[in-house]
């Protein structure tokens, strides 16, 4: 049996977000549930399936490999002026 890592990504550092579930997002709202995020990865595009809920002012997405698979990591998505950012905890 082989288990591939997940791809690398910098701990703590922002990621503009570019659509949640393939729409631009609107509010913070847009991240709860089961969502699809789209985040711009130093010029590439990265997809994050995964799992948010409401904390504090952000909202945590508990990344999933795999529709409703194991956890690979943790984001945290919030609203700084006119965009939204991802970052991991």
């Amino acid at each position: 049996m082989s288990f591939s890592a997940p791809e690398p990504v910098v701990s703590g550092v922002p990621y503009p977000v570019e659509a949640v579930d393939g729409s631009p997002a609107s509010s913070l709202e847009d991240f709860v549930g089961t969502v699809e995020i789209q985040i711009d990865k130093n010029g590439a595009p990265y997809v994050i399936d995964g799992e948010g809920r409401v904390r504090d002012d952000a909202v945590r997405v508990h990344e999933k490999n795999g529709k409703g698979g194991k956890d690979v990591r943790v984001w945290r998505v919030y609203r700084e002026d006119d965009r939204f950012l991802a970052e991991t905890v």
